[in-house]
């Protein structure tokens, strides 16, 4: 067959489609190991890699300043030389400082959100003193320069200078109507040179337990210098009391922020023409910042939510509460069952003597039957010899020897016992005797008695 026939007899091509892989006839004798490659945008995949360099940069950034970070009781750092992720080229010429740092033309770069109302008016009123162009033409006045003020050879560089110390002044200006209105500072220092990288993904090392420490530490202590309440928790270490790992994340899932996103916003209240539009601009501006807010205390909140899932601290807790409430449980059963266990022997002693008292009353029964039964037995015996013994001695008197006392004998059989009937005959049956008539005679007495 030829290519073009085999060509025509495959089905149409659909872009759209999965590709297909159509077995072959042949019979395969080697297993093969085929991998499956997902498919990763590269976007994604950079995105990856950049969250992972700015976490080995944040590690590097906290383990080679902390020493140096000023701290006023938690712990966090005062300044960083990464830029806020909210940072932007708008926001510089928004600002009007041509990417100087306010906080450095006021000399408190050390300080930074830091430093008080108080520190900023002083640090302000100190440099105005010496940079105004005013003071310093007057500092810097002498027979010289102002000769050289009449120079017209100078003039142009003179020029110059002025004008470049007008532009200091200016800038210095600029910093103080930003720093010293506390909604402005608030805002600048929301976006201010500030490293907001937090983790989105742990994945935890059983051979480097303290790589948690060190990738979630740093960030909670720069967020720290947004939180309304302080001091704000330390994340601490493998030491850390429960109770205080508790109070941590109880502070931080309730973590409330003064960060504010004032200086993202688009419209510039200034520029209004009429207060209706000024309003306007306010609540647009209003609205978008709350946005940014939202979704910044999102942010925040899915990192803490990730470091608690991923505390080692936590996980033992849990592990110790759920072994707790499994030996709790077990205890319990245990009791349960020992409970039961009595119950049951309890029940089996109460059956056992139930049955003992059954079968005793039984055999007493039974010995009570027979020793009536013996008695009626012993009793039919000795009624029987009586009447036998009565028979025996009123036969006597049949005879010739007793015939005489024949009447004597009737009386003495129908009285006397047992016993004295066959001590009687005993002596009677020998013969007629003075004895045996004293026995007879005596009988008879005791009889009538």
């Amino acid at each position: 067959m030829a290519v073009a026939d085999r060509l025509r007899l495959m089905p149409p091509a659909d872009e759209n489609a999965e590709p297909k892989v159509f077995g072959s006839p042949a019979k395969m004798h080697v297993k093969k190991e085929c991998m499956r490659v997902e498919r990763v945008p590269s976007i994604e995949r950079l995105v990856n890699m950049r969250e992972e360099e700015e976490a080995a940069e944040a590690e590097a950034e906290v383990a080679a300043k902390l020493a140096d970070a000023a701290d006023d009781g938690d712990g966090a750092m005062v300044h960083s030389y990464k830029k806020s992720q909210y940072w932007s080229k708008e926001i510089e010429e928004k600002l009007g400082l041509g990417g100087t740092d306010p906080y450095g033309l006021l000399e408190l770069e050390d300080r930074r959100f830091r430093a008080s109302a108080d520190e900023i008016r002083k640090a302000y009123r100190r440099l105005v003193l010496t940079m105004h162009p005013d003071k310093k033409a007057a500092a810097d006045a002498s027979p010289k320069k102002l000769e050289k003020k009449k120079d017209d050879e100078d003039g142009e560089d003179e020029e110059g200078g002025e004008e470049e110390e007008d532009e200091e002044f200016k800038l210095l200006s600029i910093s103080w109507d930003l720093l010293g209105n506390t909604e402005t500072r608030r805002q600048y220092d929301s976006i201010d040179n500030f490293n907001d990288f937090l983790p989105g993904s742990f994945k935890p090392k059983m051979d480097d337990p303290g790589a948690f420490y060190r990738v979630f530490g740093p960030p909670f202590l720069r967020q720290a210098k947004f939180s309304n309440q302080t001091p704000v928790p330390a994340l601490g270490d493998a030491e850390t009391p429960m109770e205080q790992v508790n109070k941590f994340y109880k502070a931080w899932f309730s973590f409330s922020s003064w960060r504010d996103f004032g200086l993202l916003c688009e419209h510039d209240v200034k520029e209004a023409e009429d207060r209706e539009e000024r309003r306007w601009m306010q609540r647009q501006n209003k609205n978008y910042a709350a946005r940014i807010k939202k979704d910044e205390v999102a942010r925040v909140q899915a990192f803490v939510q990730l470091a608690y899932d991923h505390d080692p601290r936590v996980k033992a807790d849990k592990e110790e509460r759920i072994a707790a409430k499994a030996r709790v449980k077990e205890e319990k059963e245990r009791v349960l069952r020992e409970a039961k266990e009595a119950e049951v022997a309890k029940k089996a002693a109460a059956a056992n003597a139930e049955a003992a008292a059954k079968a005793a009353e039984a055999a007493e029964k039974e010995a009570s039957a027979d020793e009536k039964a013996a008695a009626k037995k012993a009793k039919e015996k000795e009624r029987s010899a009586l009447k036998k013994a009565r028979k025996e001695l009123k036969a006597l008197g049949d005879g010739d020897a007793w015939a005489a006392r024949a009447a004597d004998l009737e009386v003495v059989a129908s009285t006397l016992p047992i016993d004295e009937l066959t001590a009687l005959i005993k002596t009677l049956t020998v013969g007629v005797s003075d004895e045996a008539s004293a026995a007879l005679d005596a009988a008879k007495a005791k009889a009538m008695a």
